[in-house]
């Protein structure tokens, strides 16, 4: 008589743990040498059961670790951006500079003899206020530009150069008696020969709208023209 499959199922799995007795082991073997679809039963019950990783307890702990990590990189990297935005702006608001008045720059003249020769003096007295030479400096120029500059911050300005080091702008400006010197100020325009203030004055206007200048007192040339 042939074994129900139903039978055999139900002893398969203490046939598969090798659990029953020697008349169960020879029945359950004649069976499944006869049905294949038992025999595909006990195949799958003796393939090993994979084993899922039990979570670890401590899981969510890294996570938070690792979230307060990024965190922590994240606020450094800010905290280093904002020191370096900081120090730009200081750096700035240190070498910002603008033109000066004749108010801020305060000039003081006064004539001298150096090697033989009679040169004039001008100095920017005022704080934070120097002298920046248009082009370079000749003995043979009849004519000297510079222009009067300050710092627009000179407090930060002061800052900034302890810092760093000492400031090297020049203040003062050497022509001689003969050459003219032409100061470029933020209200206003000034003119020096021979260690004084002078005017200009428009002394002729050219076919091509340029004019020509001449640089005095009033007594010299106020009469006849007009200053320009």
């Amino acid at each position: 008589m042939k074994t129900n499959c139903d039978i055999i199922r139900d002893l398969l799995p203490l046939y598969a743990e090798h659990i029953t007795s020697e008349a169960t082991n020879a029945l359950v073997e004649e069976h499944l040498a006869e049905c294949e679809a038992c025999r595909a039963v006990l195949e799958q019950m003796e393939q090993p059961v994979p084993v899922r990783p039990e979570a670890q307890p401590d899981a969510p702990l890294r996570r938070i670790r690792a979230a307060l990590q990024r965190r922590s990189i994240r606020a450094a990297i800010g905290s280093v951006l904002a020191a370096l935005c900081a120090l730009a702006m200081m750096f700035w608001m240190g070498t910002a500079r603008v033109p000066a008045t004749t108010e801020q720059a305060h000039f003081w003249t006064y004539n001298r003899k150096e090697n033989g020769a009679d040169i004039c003096i001008l100095e920017a007295q005022g704080e934070g206020v120097w002298l920046d030479m248009e082009g370079t400096f000749s003995w043979g120029k009849p004519q000297i530009t510079v222009r009067a500059m300050r710092y627009r911050f000179p407090g930060v300005h002061r800052v900034l150069t302890a810092l760093v080091g000492s400031d090297r702008s020049t203040v003062w400006v050497m022509v001689s008696r003969t050459q003219l010197l032409t100061v470029d100020c933020a209200d206003q325009t000034l003119y020096y020969r021979d260690g004084q203030l002078v005017d200009r004055y428009i002394v002729q206007e050219n076919p091509d709208g340029t004019f020509d200048y001449a640089y005095g007192t009033d007594q010299e040339y106020g009469i006849d023209y007009k200053k320009g």
